[in-house]
């Protein structure tokens, strides 16, 4: 087949040649980085990683940077707020300076400007009975009085702000730091009702298989994590310095 020359006119303009666009995976995250908050079980995080008998040698990285910690746990999120959720502890014998430490790590996080506490309460302390055990959790065939408290509302605000948060359009993203199943129906809400991503952190050993089942992605904390994102020793708040705890 004969092919004939193609002639331009000199007044013409160059043609310009459009980018292909990068082919993707559809299932694969999108370039952009979500606008993400992060909603972290105050308590549920301690006694995960802190108090947790399977994880020896944890304890001593309770002086954790929040904002490090999710950035580096997250990377491919942009995130934007994060919020704590926790309730003023009691000082009571033996240890008569828990209220000091967590008075001191809560001043150290409200200088992170995209950290905000916010606070439930607790109930009690009332006397209970409640089965012995040896340093091992074994069963020692007798019980005890102690002094129990319960912690309250800090399940619940963070479950309403999760859902306030995403009525309001404020993240395309909200990542849940904790294992209470108890967060499922709010999850599922902002999952399939408005179309937001939701991840999830797990800062027990044994993760909840519904929390599991019921979020977009997931990532384990590891002692490396928590190693890596601690406050400077020393903060200076003010005129004040707060510094880590000697046992921190």
């Amino acid at each position: 087949m004969l092919s004939l020359p193609v002639f331009r006119r000199r007044d013409a303009k160059p043609v310009r040649q459009r980018r292909a666009l990068p082919l993707c995976d559809p299932m694969s995250r999108p370039l952009r980085k979500h606008k993400t908050y992060v909603y972290i079980d105050g308590f549920n995080l301690y006694y995960g990683c802190f108090r947790n008998r399977k994880r020896p040698g944890w304890n001593k990285h309770k002086w954790l940077d929040l904002q490090k910690f999710c950035d580096k746990a997250f990377p491919k999120n942009d995130i934007v707020a994060i919020k704590y959720y926790t309730a003023d502890v009691s000082s009571r014998p033996p240890d008569n300076h828990q209220a000091d430490r967590q008075k001191a790590y809560l001043t150290a996080l409200s200088q992170l400007d995209r950290v905000t506490i916010v606070k439930g309460h607790f109930l009690g302390p009332k006397v209970v009975r409640m089965p012995r055990c040896d340093d091992h959790g074994k069963y020692l065939n007798e019980s005890v009085s102690v002094l129990k408290t319960e912690e309250k509302g800090s399940d619940v605000n963070l479950a309403v702000d999760l859902l306030f948060d995403c009525v309001q359009g404020r993240y395309d993203c909200a990542i849940v730091i904790s294992n209470d199943s108890d967060l499922l129906a709010p999850i599922k809400i902002v999952r399939s009702t408005y179309g937001k991503v939701v991840g999830w952190a797990n800062p027990h050993s044994n993760p909840s298989v519904e929390l599991a089942k019921n979020t977009d992605f997931h990532i384990r904390i590891t002692e490396a994590m928590l190693q890596e994102c601690q406050l400077s020793r020393k903060i200076q708040v003010g005129r004040s310095v707060i510094q880590k705890p000697a046992d921190w």
